[in-house]
């Protein structure tokens, strides 16, 4: 898993990325034509109004765990974005991990 960090890489999100809406996240997706040894890039945003840095953090670490787990059932030679919304703390763990795999599981039928 490689960590997306440039503005350019930000912005081929917005000009290239497919997003798929969930309610308490978005998932942005660009497929990549080059071949990167089954790796995939990864960013997450979270804005000052989920909570504090602790909570902000916490949402992180939970959504990166769940890509560096299920690296096998995740499409390689693409990138991926989550931004968060507004009350995805209290929607739990449980259910942000149901809603992650259900949204890379469209994305494997549709997108890719």
């Amino acid at each position: 898993m490689k960590s997306i960090r440039r503005y350019y890489q930000f912005k081929e999100f917005r000009e290239n990325g497919k997003r798929f809406r969930k309610s308490f996240f978005d998932l942005i997706v660009v497929k990549k034509d080059i071949y990167r040894n089954r790796d995939f890039g990864l960013a997450v945003i979270t804005s000052k109004k989920i909570g504090n840095a602790v909570k902000r953090n916490k949402i992180r670490r939970w959504i990166k765990e769940y890509f560096r787990k299920s690296k096998n059932c995740i499409p390689f030679n693409t990138d991926y974005l989550v931004i968060t919304k507004p009350g995805i703390f209290e929607y739990g763990h449980e259910n942000i991990i149901r809603d992650l795999k259900n949204a890379i599981e469209r994305i494997r039928k549709i997108y890719l």
